[in-house]
């Protein structure tokens, strides 16, 4: 009997949504509509929908603690089966690295392929969706989910349909698939009202062993890459991680391109299900809840006399008067102020960042890390001080520092510190001194988090200046 398996891929950047949504901390792990996140909201569909007992998650190393620490809020079991890319290598690789996973690990599973970062809110008509889907995936199909296109959008990929499939109602032979289209195409396909071409929701429902074997011949070159890397992996290591250098030798293919254009399986069901990509501004404006004046606000926002915008707060008072159809967002280190409905030009202004090689771009002033997080509150020239959070039970690397100097005063909590080969417990309004050069170590033995203010003194504050001597997360210097 086939095992249904729900495959979250959680390895998005989400430019488009900067400045909350960054390459280390992206839209995913974020909650963008409500407490949970998007990768959250994905797993507990999986629970709600698809009864699902396991779930694979695809992610980076980059993000691998995060999204263990999410999943594990929802369902502790869901964390069992999380992939750590150590590089992106599109979607081609990670469907195909889940597919072979899958395959040694569970009877006959057939995949749901899904995104982390989309929202669904007919849950109802998405567990309809996926009974036909499974269907027809054990037929030997690979089905994509087709979305009726509301405008004429460039940052989808279209579907065409053609002729009913013969084994289930409401399922189509996908005659074709259109490529993300310019903006003269796009209308085009809006405007001659034609009903049989769909947005592609990136959602797939397959056999991982029909999957495999097409890509035999679809795309070979991918799938020869990732079971090379996969063959030098130690399978019971936590995470599961493929090796870099055999990983990075795959070839960063899409899907849809390395198999589905390729295929002659591939069929579609239309779908109503409330979906969407979250992949703008406007996009978050689209799906949310707005206040008669058609004003979507998150966080500490005060707005006059304004309509049809959305203004985001995460840590200060935002006030607005006299705007309409604009985006502002504010965040610890940067304000995004944007046409609402050219928000998607976003990912334009990044990439100019990275040309500029501002950390901005990149990297958000709270930084999390598999023992809690610290943020950055003020850095200037010989010095830096940050609010450092480790979890109960928690501890940082065994360590030390060429350049800099630090102070900890505890906030919060109890720490346990080692400085060399002295051991010091401290409660909160004490503090403890690290000198350069000394090896060093902080802990939470408690139950409850832990907070210090670091203050960090030296010739070089920054990140980099980091020697591991022994780590319980697996991380090189």
């Amino acid at each position: 009997m086939a095992t249904f398996i729900p495959v979250i891929l959680a390895g998005g950047v989400g430019s488009r949504l900067w400045p909350t949504s960054r390459e280390f901390y992206p839209k995913q792990l974020l909650p963008l509509t409500g407490e949970d996140s998007l990768l959250q909201k994905a797993a507990r569909r999986a629970l709600a929908v698809a009864s699902a007992d396991h779930v694979v998650t695809v992610t980076t190393d980059t993000h691998y603690f995060s999204v263990l620490d999410q999943l594990g809020e929802v369902a502790p079991e869901f964390a069992r089966h999380v992939l750590a890319e150590p590089t992106g290598r599109n979607t081609a690789a990670a469907v195909a690295l889940s597919a072979i996973y899958a395959l040694e690990r569970f009877e006959d599973p057939i995949l749901w392929i899904t995104p982390a970062d989309h929202v669904i809110s007919k849950t109802g008509a998405l567990t309809a969706s996926l009974e036909i889907a499974k269907r027809a995936a054990e037929a030997g199909k690979f089905v994509t989910f087709g979305v009726e296109p509301l405008e004429p959008d460039t940052g989808f990929g279209y579907i065409r349909r053609g002729a009913p499939f013969d084994g289930e109602d409401g399922t189509f032979i996908v005659d074709s698939f259109i490529e993300k289209p310019d903006r003269e195409e796009a209308e085009k396909i809006i405007a001659a009202g034609d009903s049989d071409s769909y947005w592609n929701s990136g959602m797939f429902v397959l056999s991982a062993r029909e999957f495999l074997n097409e890509m035999e011949s679809t795309a070979p070159d991918v799938l020869i890459k990732v079971r090379d890397a996969v063959a030098n992996a130690d399978s019971d290591a936590r995470p599961f991680r493929v090796p870099k250098q055999e990983y990075e030798a795959v070839p960063a293919l899409p899907v849809d391109k390395a198999v589905m254009e390729r295929s002659k399986k591939v069929v579609v069901i239309p779908v109503d299900i409330g979906w969407s990509d979250v992949g703008s501004w406007d996009r978050l404006w689209q799906i949310c809840e707005k206040d008669p004046d058609g004003n979507l606000t998150q966080g500490d926002v005060m707005l006059e006399s304004s309509e049809r915008s959305l203004v985001r707060s995460d840590r200060r008072l935002v006030a607005c008067v006299g705007i309409s159809d604009l985006v502002v967002v504010e965040t610890a280190d940067a304000v995004l102020v944007a046409d609402r409905r050219a928000s998607a030009g976003v990912g334009k202004l990044v990439d100019a960042l990275k040309v500029r090689q501002r950390i901005e771009a990149t990297n958000h002033l709270t930084d999390h890390r598999p023992w809690g997080s610290f943020s950055i509150l003020l850095e200037g020239n010989r010095f830096k001080i940050k609010e450092i959070i480790v979890k109960p039970g928690a501890l940082l690397s065994y360590q030390m520092h060429h350049h800099r100097a630090q102070h900890w005063v505890v906030i919060e909590g109890t720490a346990r510190v080692t400085c060399n080969d002295k051991v010091t417990l401290l409660s909160e309004n004490q503090s403890v001194y690290i000198p350069i050069g000394a090896k060093h170590r902080l802990e939470n033995p408690g139950v409850l988090p832990l907070k210090i203010v670091e203050v960090q003194c030296g010739a070089y504050v920054g990140e980099d200046d980091i020697v591991r001597f022994e780590d319980n997360y697996g991380r090189d210097d």
